[in-house]
């Protein structure tokens, strides 16, 4: 009887460490929690993604035009911004608080 005992209370101590909050942040690496649910969100919050590109600035007759996507212009003039245009990847590193060894690229235009 006491060894039955004994397996029910390892097994219950067991049981309570494998909370399916704990569980689904061991297998996806995301932060799992039930509480995103309730604000309508999917339960487990999305990965940071990194910020969107800069606008790509052009002069033209009528003053300062500016494009999200360059690559798909089709003559790319001289940009009119000067300085960078993306953060680096220690800055990155920063608003992610992750190493920068894990850190994904700032964007997809290289500055």
């Amino acid at each position: 009887m006491m060894m039955k005992r004994r397996i029910t209370l390892l097994l219950a101590v067991a049981v309570t460490g494998c909370a399916p909050d704990n569980i689904a942040h061991r297998l996806t690496g995301l932060d799992c929690n039930a509480g995103y649910i309730q604000a309508g969100e999917d339960w487990c919050a999305p990965q940071a993604r990194p910020p969107a590109p800069q606008p790509y600035c052009t002069q033209s007759w009528n003053g300062v035009d500016c494009w999200s996507r360059p690559d798909l212009m089709p003559n790319v003039a001289r940009e009119v911004a000067q300085g960078p245009t993306g953060l680096t990847q220690d800055q990155n590193a920063n608003r992610l608080n992750m190493p920068v060894q894990k850190v994904p690229p700032t964007n997809a235009y290289i500055p």
